[in-house]
């Protein structure tokens, strides 16, 4: 620590004084893309049952993060990930179109139950529904809610999976962390009016994860699509609302898990959100 401090007060006189006009960016872009794993880990991995589930609505496919994604292939590079590091996975898509490849794919096509379609961010309101149901309904031995912009960067993502049996169900850091500037900055928000008074955490939406029959994680799932339903918005608020409510909250992974704007270079990255454009770029992906 000291040292970190030391190389920033040499940085700022350095800056302070002329000597340098920038900061350089000495983040890291090389990313770790094998690691070595335990074969009992493997073993225990593919004997499992697991699942995968996507919420696709729409039959173009629309990025809010800016990244150009390849329209043909609707679930990649997440589905590329998963038949790589888990491929005896099941993958249940909940959409509302017809599913034109659905070879070793569940469809599951459904109507949303969110009101006033004419909101703009009624896709995103549906979208994030459907993830909390199927959660909250889930089967397999482990079940993960992911969006369709991730990219695998190694083994470890195996110890989502390790993560998630020990404690029950897991939900990914939001980089904006504090709500009252997630709110601040972010669409389809509302006021926060419990006594946290806005400084609580904030979640992310990819990934999500439940282990079987945790009552936990089905209670917390299920609370959320039920706000949603009630009283769409912001993902993220659903979420707070249905922790404050229950006092139940998910294990909060690293942000190494989704890196997404502004965590770029992190270190020991294990999932790519590369729909953000900013992380694509950085990585050449």
């Amino acid at each position: 620590m000291i040292g970190t401090l030391l190389y920033r007060l040499k940085i700022a006189w350095q800056l302070l004084t002329g000597k340098i006009k920038y900061i350089p960016d000495t983040r890291s872009k090389k990313l770790v893309l094998e690691k070595e794993i335990d074969n009992q880990i493997v073993q225990f991995i593919n004997q499992l049952d697991i699942e995968f589930v996507f919420t696709e609505f729409g039959k173009e496919r629309v990025n809010g993060g800016g990244s150009q994604l390849d329209e043909k292939q609707r679930l990649h590079p997440s589905l590329g990930g998963i038949k790589k590091y888990f491929p005896n996975a099941r993958i249940t898509v909940y959409t509302d179109f017809d599913w034109d490849d659905a070879k070793g794919i569940t469809v599951k096509k459904v109507i949303s139950p969110i009101t006033d379609s004419e909101n703009p961010r009624y896709g995103y309101r549906t979208v994030d529904y459907f993830k909390f149901l199927a959660l909250s309904q889930a089967t397999a031995d482990f079940t993960c809610a992911l969006d369709s912009d991730m990219f695998f960067v190694n083994e470890n993502i195996y110890s989502l999976v390790f993560l998630t049996q020990k404690f029950g169900f897991c939900a990914a850091q939001n980089v904006r962390q504090i709500f009252n500037l997630d709110m601040r900055i972010s669409k389809d928000t509302q006021p926060i009016r419990d006594e946290s008074l806005g400084n609580g955490y904030s979640y992310n939406q990819s990934p999500m994860t439940i282990w079987k029959h945790d009552a936990n994680g089905i209670t917390f799932f299920r609370n959320c699509a039920e706000i949603m339903q009630k009283a769409p918005s912001r993902a993220s608020l659903i979420m707070w609302k249905a922790a404050w409510k229950t006092k139940l909250y998910p294990y909060v992974l690293p942000k190494q898990f989704c890196v997404c704007d502004g965590d770029e270079g992190c270190g020991d990255e294990i999932m790519l959100h590369v729909g953000h454009k900013s992380v694509q770029q950085y990585y050449k992906l």
